[in-house]
């Protein structure tokens, strides 16, 4: 018999900052890497044999939980990705609740009848996660393996293993982020004995129980959504409903490095944790820019900005008695990886 453990990427970008992110590559959050650790305790003691992921950065790095604790090498494949959403791509879900509600809804609840263009349905998704973990059970008879994936694509690949439709999928609910299933393989079939638990996880480290949209009718989340300037590249305006609360605007310095050149939000939104949307289309402006890495300029004394900055894992890289400039890294390189999973790890253990 082969054990089969699919496991869900850690929190990752666009669930931070509340975006439409399918097969556009973000990275690990703070929590996310924190998440991670707990998994990698809880796997600590479980034999694996091979480890499977699919190709995007946000699913290797969740992976580090057991090919850098158990010293296995990790085996990629783009057949593992999440659902690719075409135009959606990288739009926050605030934009899409308002301009493409219907679509959205669909997506939410009735996926069956939900297509955007350059977009997959939902069918040929089912169908290459079930050719990928068969293709992967062929190669590991009587093995354990263990199967990074992605939210939608798992509950997809699962809920078919169980036996059931794509409508009645759609009424399966959402895994938390690193929630495992565990499948059991022979000759009579794939079986699930287990899905999306994650007890590993404390109500602090949670994600998806957490969130608003999760509770929401139709799943329809309204919030922060941003319009480009059209007056000024790189700027944009930040929205909620229909009023503008604030904007913020990202140019491309030397190398890698774009700065902030303003990150505004109206006083009244300051304390609903607004600014980390903000945050989210600073790092998507950025990153179009061909950069990795966002640094801002911010005066001395405005202490609550210093604070939200340290809050967002920003990190000092100059001071001056008037001025403080910080650095925030959000690129893939796999040696930054592994040793902010290290850090975390070693934090679990302190």
């Amino acid at each position: 018999m082969t054990t089969v453990y699919l496991i869900r990427h850690a929190e990752a970008e666009g669930n931070l900052y509340r975006r439409a992110h399918g097969q556009y590559d973000s990275m690990i959050t703070d929590r996310g890497y924190r998440q991670i650790a707990a998994l990698a305790k809880r796997f600590a003691d479980v034999p694996v044999d091979a480890v499977w992921s699919s190709d995007l950065t946000r699913t290797q790095t969740t992976a580090l939980s057991v090919t850098r604790t158990h010293g296995l090498p990790l085996r990629t494949t783009p057949r593992l990705r999440e659902i690719g959403v075409g135009e959606w791509e990288d739009r926050t879900w605030a934009w899409l609740a308002k301009f493409d509600r219907e679509r959205l809804l669909a997506f939410n609840t009735d996926l069956s009848r939900w297509s955007v263009r350059g977009g997959e349905l939902i069918s040929d998704v089912r169908d290459r996660m079930l050719g990928a973990l068969r293709d992967i059970v062929a190669e590991a008879p009587g093995k354990t393996v263990a199967v990074f994936s992605h939210g939608m694509a798992l509950r997809t690949l699962v809920g078919t293993l169980q036996g059931l439709s794509i409508e009645e999928i759609d009424k399966t609910g959402h895994a938390e982020n690193t929630a495992v299933t565990k499948l059991e393989a022979d000759g009579n079939g794939i079986r699930v004995v287990w899905r999306d638990d994650a007890s590993h996880l404390s109500d602090a480290l949670s994600t998806v129980r957490n969130q608003a949209w999760t509770k929401a009718k139709g799943g329809i989340e309204e919030g922060v959504w941003f319009a480009p300037d059209k007056r000024v590249e790189g700027r944009w305006e930040a929205f909620l409903g229909d009023a503008c609360i604030g904007a913020v605007s990202v140019v491309r310095r030397e190398g890698r490095v774009a700065s902030a050149e303003e990150f505004r939000l109206d006083e009244a939104e300051r304390r609903r944790g607004l600014g980390v949307r903000l945050l989210g289309q600073a790092v998507s402006g950025a990153r179009a820019l061909g950069c990795d890495t966002l640094r801002a300029t911010l005066p001395r004394e405005n202490v609550p900005a210093l604070r939200s900055a340290a809050a967002y894992g920003f990190r000092t890289v100059c001071e001056t008695p008037e001025l403080v400039t910080v650095e925030r890294y959000f690129g893939d390189d796999e040696a930054y990886r592994a040793a902010r999973f290290d850090a975390a790890l070693r934090e679990t253990e302190a």
